[in-house]
């Protein structure tokens, strides 16, 4: 199993939760997504709040519809499900603990891709953090 950080502005992460569909227009990363793999989803661009976790519905795959917000087909894609948080989780908290995120000076670059592969740990303490969120509004 592999961990997956989707990105992106707030309108067009929203859009991609609730048709349960992420794309791109580029193989490279996304090539390696299967299903069952967990997902995490961050508004980006202003926001840098993660806002949902679940899994990938589907193996990568090759679809040219528009079904997105954006204009462009972004036709390497994969299914996903993703439940909303009750309480989104802003990046700056656990930013100085990712692991894929090398140079603080610069972390924005790690997050523009849409799509970033995460280490076991990192799901871990993103998980994590919202799980000590919920207990404290409990």
């Amino acid at each position: 199993m592999n961990y997956w950080l989707i990105c992106l502005p707030r309108a067009d992460l929203d859009h991609c939760i609730k048709i349960g569909t992420f794309g791109l227009s580029r193989k490279h990363i996304i090539g390696d997504i299967k299903k069952g793999d967990k997902v995490v989803c961050c508004a980006a661009k202003g926001d840098w709040k993660f806002v949902a976790a679940g899994e990938a519905t589907s193996d990568y795959y090759i679809d040219d519809s528009a079904v997105f917000l954006k204009e462009g087909t972004f036709p390497d894609r994969f299914d996903f499900n993703a439940e909303r948080f009750a309480e989104e989780l802003d990046l700056m908290q656990v930013i100085d603990q990712l692991s894929f995120v090398t140079n603080l000076a610069f972390w924005a670059v790690y997050f523009r891709n849409g799509i970033a592969k995460l280490t076991k740990a990192d799901w871990e303490l993103i998980m994590t953090q919202f799980q000590k969120r919920q207990r404290v509004r409990s």
